[in-house]
């Protein structure tokens, strides 16, 4: 069986500009999930969250749309709608740890409520089929983004045994609870206790950044479904195609420090081709700018020695003047 590769979804980041240029650039992902959707008792898609599934800008064939709710008809409405436009796959949201988030019972404030959260999933899978039906479409397959728990990793012995009782399609685990955000190390003993307990198949999601830790993962985890990468890939966005194709380190010609290498005449292609489509359909310099420097927030990382070159970017107020800096830097 041949390991996957799925990136995560990162809000303000991983938008279907980003996937869509990514996936002609690099590759090497075999699904690509959306930042999250939150279907509510509008029944109606922002025109935002609409791009995210639209299949004139997305692939219906490796392109996960992911739902965040803590209602079940919220859900199996938006369901029904994705499923009309032909997506296979729905990822539930049970690990944003956003404080916000979790303030509305949401994400991975949900697992603090057992009972909710079993009640949520009971009314999601009785009433999926009946509800694709009547968009005379087929039901998506459910998987889910957790984390172990909100205050306490043993939590996750509960969870485990709720998920266990629905027909899951794969449960990606990010092993750390809410409280711990990004910052607390992962907690890997309760990812190798889902491994014998957990009746889904598993993906294993965090903190992987190098194609070694890709290897390693997959050597320690034999039988998981894939690895799924966020903030690793962003950062090198080679690092997918590096590990699907092992000659191509070789050919590249600078390294981010964390043994990965980036084609620099590639990431430029790539980079332009980012910031020319936002400054096509985004308003002004500012929010162009903005969404630019988001990116910056983990491209940082491949130009450990010009500390100073990316302050000038961060800085930058004038598109012009943050090409000259890109130049600059490169």
């Amino acid at each position: 069986m041949k390991n996957k590769i799925y990136l995560a979804p990162l809000e303000g980041v991983t938008d279907s500009i980003y996937r869509r240029t990514f996936a002609e650039y690099y590759g090497g992902v075999d699904k690509y999930f959306t930042p999250f959707l939150s279907p509510n008792s509008t029944y109606k898609f922002t025109t935002r969250e609409f791009k995210e599934i639209d299949p004139k800008k997305n692939d219906v064939t490796n392109t996960v749309p992911q739902l965040l709710t803590n209602n079940a008809e919220h859900f199996l409405w938006a369901a029904g709608e994705i499923a009309a436009l032909g997506f296979k796959e729905i990822n539930f949201n049970l690990g944003c740890p956003s404080g916000t988030v979790v303030a509305k019972k949401k994400g991975s404030g949900l697992l603090y409520y057992p009972e909710d959260l079993e009640r949520v999933l009971d009314g999601i899978f009785s009433g999926l089929d009946s509800v694709c039906a009547a968009k005379g479409a087929k039901a998506p397959v459910i998987s889910i983004k957790t984390r172990l728990g909100k205050a306490e990793p043993e939590e996750f012995y509960e969870i485990l045994e709720i998920y266990n009782k629905y027909p899951i399609s794969e449960l990606t685990i990010h092993p750390r609870i809410q409280s711990d955000f990004y910052r607390e190390p992962i907690r890997p003993d309760f990812f190798e206790y889902a491994l014998t307990h957990s009746k889904a198949p598993l993906v294993f999601n965090g903190e992987i950044k190098t194609v070694e830790y890709i290897e390693t993962t997959f050597d320690k985890y034999p039988g998981i479904n894939g690895v799924m990468l966020g903030r690793g890939l962003i950062a090198n966005p080679e690092l997918a195609l590096a590990y699907q194709e092992r000659g191509l380190q070789e050919k590249s010609n600078i390294t981010d420090g964390e043994g990965s290498c980036i084609d620099m005449i590639r990431f430029k292609a790539f980079h332009d081709d980012l910031l020319s489509q936002y400054i096509e359909i985004l308003s002004g310099e500012k929010p162009v700018l903005h969404r630019l420097k988001e990116f910056w927030g983990f491209w940082a990382e491949l130009f450990p020695e010009e500390e100073k070159t990316i302050k000038k970017i961060r800085k930058a107020n004038k598109v012009g003047e943050y090409k000259s800096i890109f130049e600059e830097l490169l």
